[in-house]
């Protein structure tokens, strides 16, 4: 179970820059979508004129992810739903899923969204059936959940905490 402790803590660190790199993402194509508009390059004077509004409101999705990028996203949202399994294996529902929906509904496209939460559910199922099958009798749950009580608390306070900055960043971000 080293290797379990191991891959959650390597993947709650990097959580706080990908919600930036959201933001900014968003920022950019709402600022290069602005700048390709008709009346984007207009006087003052024509602006008020023009029926084009100067900004017009951006959502990220996926696609607009470089390769790097989403092959990470698709590894936390694997790393994620390990340890969300594991949660709700030992009886905790952190409500990951509508949370982050909370959080970033208004600065991520529905479909991307609709994707990623697919696939969340996906691979949590998986880990969860695992969890199941290999710790499945009482005895063998009542230790696996022991062992992993402080951490679990601990991931849960980090998730919860990306989850936050998450949703303060949508609220801040100028362009959603």
């Amino acid at each position: 179970m080293s290797s379990l402790q191991h891959h959650v803590a390597r993947m709650l660190k990097p959580g706080g820059w990908l919600l930036a790199l959201i933001c900014f993402a968003v920022a950019g194509a709402a600022a290069a979508k602005a700048v390709s508009s008709p009346g984007a390059l207009l006087a003052p004077r024509q602006i008020a004129s023009a029926q084009t509004p100067l900004f017009t409101l951006a959502k990220l999705g996926i696609g607009d992810m470089s390769a790097k990028e989403q092959a990470n996203l698709w590894k936390l949202v694997d790393e994620y739903a390990t340890v969300d399994a594991l949660q709700e294996f030992c009886g905790i529902k952190l409500n990951l899923q509508r949370r982050a929906l909370n959080a970033v509904g208004s600065c991520v496209e529905a479909a991307s969204l609709k994707k990623v939460f697919s696939k969340f559910r996906s691979k949590k199922g998986e880990y969860l059936k695992q969890w199941q099958t290999l710790h499945g009798e009482e005895e063998a749950k009542k230790t696996i959940c022991d062992r992993f009580k402080t951490k679990l608390t601990e991931y849960s306070k980090i998730m919860s905490g990306q989850i936050n900055e998450a949703a303060t960043a949508c609220r801040n971000c100028f362009f959603c």
